[in-house]
């Protein structure tokens, strides 16, 4: 396989390979979208936009080493995207069609990449949708320009606990085999404490992902009351009670800590981290009219 100069790819093959699965999800998605670049000087950032052209535009960051189209599949599935446009970039330095540099979470690069993102938006404020390791980038924002932040919304999201050193030896077998060694039983197995019932496509993506990206391990960064406090936008937080990564109680704790203006909390039991994935059920579904609610009520 041809060796490809990239911080996220590793051969040209691998980034043919990972675009042409995220032209895939994008072609099946269900909700009206469009496409547009956006520059940074941290470099080109591909987006998508999702819902009603003039719908109360949501700035949305999803967790890294995902397909945009897929990870935000469920939002477009029960957000109410005729009265909500989700503007969602990729992530620079991870797959997609962003730039491919990584930047560094520790000196909040990612929120100054976020501001920028806002700035080639026009948005002098905007809602902030912050999912999974996605509340990390959201999280920098609020650090870095936490004035441009009109409400955020975090789901499920890193930030608060931290993810031990167990933890993240169940989750990485997949960055450290050879490519020949990895087989669907053994992603099914390294998923299995957040991805618990059957779900083939995610399945597949993580499989391509590892075959294909540099998933080298991700420093989180968990933040601290003295960076927040004197944030008063109003924040609203779905967590899920038995999230392997980031347990629903203890999120909701350490949020309260840190924002003195938490507007709602809302504490799933789908199981798993990734139980956004599950079928329709009336918790899910009053989770997301909840989350629209939010959005939507005038401040």
């Amino acid at each position: 396989m041809q060796m490809y100069e990239s911080e996220v790819y590793k051969s040209t093959e691998g980034r043919h390979i990972l675009h042409n699965l995220y032209r895939k999800h994008m072609v099946t998605m269900q909700a009206p979208m469009a496409e547009r670049m956006v520059e940074t000087r941290f470099g080109d950032t591909h987006m998508l936009c999702y819902g009603h052209p003039e719908g109360k535009p949501v700035l949305v960051f999803y967790g890294n080493h995902a397909i945009n189209p897929q990870v935000i599949r469920p939002f477009t599935q029960g957000l109410d995207l005729t009265r909500i446009q989700l503007l969602v970039p990729d992530p620079v330095g991870y797959t997609g069609f962003s730039a491919e540099n990584r930047l560094s979470p520790s000196k909040n690069e990612y929120g100054e990449w976020a501001c920028q993102v806002m700035d080639g938006l026009g948005l002098s404020e905007a809602t902030v949708l912050g999912y999974s390791f996605g509340a990390n980038i959201a999280l920098q924002l609020c650090v870095i320009s936490m004035l441009r932040i009109e409400k955020l919304l975090l789901v499920m999201p890193s930030g608060f606990v931290s993810i031990s050193a167990s933890q993240m030896a169940d989750l990485v077998p997949l960055t450290i085999k050879k490519e020949t060694e990895i087989t669907d039983e053994l992603v099914k197995k390294a998923l299995a404490p957040i991805l618990p019932f059957p779900e083939e496509e995610l399945t597949e993506t993580v499989r391509l992902l590892s075959l294909h990206a540099k998933m080298e391990k991700t420093p989180v960064k968990n933040f601290k009351k003295k960076e927040l406090h004197k944030f008063n936008a109003p924040v609203y937080i779905v967590a899920e009670q038995s999230d392997y990564l980031f347990p629903g109680d203890k999120v909701i704790k350490e949020a309260r800590k840190i924002f003195s203006h938490i507007e709602g909390t809302r504490l799933l039991n789908s199981g798993s981290h990734c139980g956004l994935y599950r079928q329709d059920d009336e918790d899910r579904q009053e989770c997301y009219a909840a989350m629209s609610d939010f959005i939507l009520r005038i401040p």
